[in-house]
């Protein structure tokens, strides 16, 4: 039988990802307003004055040259972290450190991603070899197939922003906003299922295929038949570490399996699911429909958010991610400065947001929930009467307050 103290670890975790995640309701009767009303700096434009080259032209060739070495050390900071934390963690039996360390675990599992990240846009290393190798090293241990990502993440980028074809969080009519999202997006339930449905086969959270669009069958769509090794590589990968989990599991119980794998798991599928959201939804992000996309257009339609102390601890993936999506191969040790020098070209087309990024995620889990077309614009809506919808661009392509 688990302990009382095993007991009381996983109660307090499950109810620090609540706290950080499912918050909607305490805060829809008190707060609505001001955070529908609250704008982020910056804004967009139907129409941009500058192009990709402009802002190229404007960001030091230094920036779009990974330095392998610098990448390594990276990478094996966070794995020093990592070790650091499970000894701790194996060191202590207070439940009032557990938590925070499982906390930190799962973030740190969420930085090695990053890492990974970086490798599958040819942002570690010059050479391919060491961009796919680090890639399947980094990916293995969190489960996720390589190469399979790599694809979707790939179609991510070619369609950001795109009404049809978006490949996550894809935006919805009224009349597609099926009882199933709104089970999900109402209540942020997504922030901690959502990487897992998504692997399996609900790609951007609306169409559910789990063959053609799992990421690891063979016959998805994911993996051309050039290329079927790169399944073989990256699925091997996870099944030798998911042998190891659960021969971990066997071995030492479950509370063991809870605690140092499932548990740091799942913080990190949280992180992934809602850095993402929070990237790519907000009132004031376009949504653009087949006739008015464009990929310059698409790459815009990003948020720059306010992660506290975890910016720095997750690699800048969430507060620095504007010029990631418009040059994804600038290494994410070069995002601040390539990100400072394309500013006075972007002007209001640079979207950030300065507040805590749990006052934005409240904001946009009660203010995105469809779109609809206004004059030739697609906007964003809510589907509470009492929260005020945001108007988007007027004509000049700059931002509208809306009236108090």
């Amino acid at each position: 039988m688990p302990s009382q103290r095993s007991c009381l670890t996983f109660a307090s975790l499950e109810l620090c990802l609540f706290l950080m995640f499912g918050m909607e309701g305490l805060f829809i009767s008190c707060q609505a307003n001001q955070y529908v009303l609250a704008e982020i700096e910056g804004g967009f434009a139907l129409d941009p004055t500058f192009t990709r080259q402009d802002l190229k032209n404007a960001i030091p060739d230094r920036c779009f040259r990974p330095d392998t070495a610098r990448s390594f050390a990276y990478l094996v900071f966070d794995i020093a972290l990592i070790a650091l934390c499970y000894w701790a963690l194996s060191r202590t039996s207070a439940w009032y450190f557990e938590v925070p360390l499982i906390f930190l675990l799962g973030t740190l599992f969420w930085s090695i991603f990053v890492i990974g990240h970086d490798a599958g846009h040819g942002a570690f290393s010059r050479s391919r070899l060491v961009n796919t190798l680090v890639g399947l090293a980094t990916h293995g241990p969190i489960l996720v197939p390589y190469r399979g990502w790599q694809r979707s993440h790939a179609m991510h980028h070619m369609k950001t922003g795109h009404l049809q074809e978006e490949e996550v969080f894809r935006a919805c009519r009224a009349e597609q906003d099926w009882f199933s999202r709104k089970v999900l997006f109402r209540s942020g339930i997504f922030v901690l299922i959502g990487w897992p449905m998504y692997k399996l086969g609900f790609r951007n959270l609306t169409t559910y295929d789990p063959v053609h669009g799992s990421h690891y069958l063979p016959v998805s769509d994911l993996y051309a038949s050039h290329v079927k090794w790169s399944w073989y590589a990256s699925l091997g990968v996870n099944l030798a570490f998911l042998a190891l989990y659960i021969f971990l599991g066997v071995q030492f119980g479950w509370v063991f399996a809870l605690k140092y794998i499932v548990a740091p798991y799942f913080i990190y599928a949280a992180w992934l699911t809602f850095v993402t959201y929070m990237q790519h939804v907000a009132p004031e992000v376009p949504v653009y429909d087949s006739g008015d996309w464009s990929g310059l257009k698409g790459a815009l339609a990003t948020v720059d958010r306010n992660y506290g102390p975890f910016n720095w601890l997750t690699h800048n993936i969430g507060n620095l991610h504007v010029i990631h999506h418009i040059f994804p191969t600038i290494p994410h040790y070069r995002l601040q400065e390539a990100t400072n020098a394309a500013r006075p070209v972007l002007g209001d087309w640079y979207m950030k947001s300065d507040r805590f990024v749990l006052a934005d995620f409240v904001r946009t889990l009660i203010g995105c929930h469809f779109v609809e077309s206004e004059d030739g614009k697609e906007v964003w809506k809510s589907a509470y009467p009492f929260a005020k919808n945001y108007s988007g661009p007027d004509e000049t392509g700059r931002k509208e307050v809306p009236a108090e």
